[in-house]
């Protein structure tokens, strides 16, 4: 089954708010999301793991800082992110790690943590991303420098027993010592191992109504997931059906899965977007995939993707990408750039 490669807007912003207060200039940021990442109208469900990896990619380049990301970890942890409190409130940090481990998916779509004993009787966690999907080093250090912060909250000195495993690539020892306090060990990828000892120590603050509570939300919230997932896929199935026989008008989508247009309305108001944000972005998605055919003229592109003048498309592609079509198709990218959906079918 496709994934639904999006992470959360809110999630977002609070990246965001980091990267600026640290420096990052907006239009850095702006030039890679191409929309209002501020705006409370906002119709989208998040933007795409691949943008987001953009955007880890564009902050990191530009800040003067090769351990920002690891910083950002930090900043995410204080947010008290749902996952996290498993961390919490759990009887022992192995249980709350495994319960992390089982529900990874609520985090992103990006990929998901794995846990496994060594021989040594050491715990390794990673977090592998899933078959073409990016996920650079930069966002694995977030996410662990944050797994990281979420322990030091409830095991006192718990970085004798931690061991992390940096990509030299990224940043120093020395650069990686100015944030983390825990064991660092130069490697070509970002992870974390444990000591048994403690992974079985008790937690202090271990409260199972507070961690059943928790994994209630997020069941909630994977339902929810799943049910926009569905949803989605059906949608932009039928609109990319409905583009490339050239007319993607809501009525005609509508028909094809056997509901009236309100109704469709009612149920992607519900989850969160609307009909107009699914079909722009099955247009990008498309557009991105066509212009890379060099037998194809850019207005046939255009006409393809749902447009009937080609300046109309030139300006949707401008928004999209920050290129007009031309210079995109110009730069002789042999592989199709990541898009805000998944096409369903190809």
């Amino acid at each position: 089954m496709p994934l639904l490669p999006q992470v959360a807007i809110s999630l977002v912003r609070i990246l965001y708010q980091f990267w600026l207060q640290s420096g990052v200039s907006k239009k850095v940021l702006d030039d890679v999301l191409r929309i209002d990442i501020n705006d409370p109208k906002i119709t989208r469900f998040g933007i795409s793991s691949h943008k987001l990896a953009a955007l880890h990619e564009a902050a990191y380049e530009a800040a003067d800082d090769r351990v920002l990301e690891v910083r950002l970890g930090y900043y995410v942890a204080e947010k008290d992110l749902i996952l996290e409190k498993l961390i919490t409130y759990s009887d022992t940090l192995y249980h709350g790690l495994s319960a992390m481990v089982e529900h990874s998916k609520v985090i992103s779509e990006s990929g998901y943590f794995t846990f496994i004993e060594q021989k040594d009787g050491c715990y390794i966690l990673k977090y592998p991303a899933h078959d073409k999907i990016n996920f650079t080093s930069q966002q694995r250090d977030m996410v662990f420098s944050g797994i990281v912060a979420a322990i030091e909250k409830v095991h006192a000195n718990c970085n004798e027993f931690i061991y992390y495993h940096y990509d030299q690539k990224v940043a120093n020892l020395q650069e990686y010592q100015s944030v983390l306090n825990c064991h660092l060990i130069a490697d070509d990828e970002v992870y974390l191992e444990f000591d048994a000892e403690l992974l079985m120590a008790m937690n202090s603050k271990k409260d199972s109504k507070l961690l059943q509570n928790t994994i209630y939300e997020i069941n909630k919230i994977t339902l929810k997931r799943e049910q926009r997932l569905e949803l989605y896929i059906q949608v932009t199935k039928s609109i990319k059906e409905c583009l490339l026989s050239g007319n993607a008008q809501q009525e005609i989508v509508a028909e094809k899965l056997n509901i009236s247009v309100r109704n469709l309305q009612r149920r992607l108001k519900e989850v969160g977007t609307n009909y107009q944000t699914i079909l722009d972005d099955c247009r990008e998605a498309l557009a991105l995939k066509l212009i890379e055919d060099e037998t194809l003229a850019l207005y046939e592109v255009a006409y393809k993707v749902g447009f009937n003048e080609p300046s109309a498309f030139y300006k949707a592609f401008k928004r999209w990408t920050g290129k007009r079509p031309g210079d995109y198709r110009q730069d002789a990218i042999t592989t199709s750039p990541a898009s805000e959906v998944s096409i369903v079918g190809e």
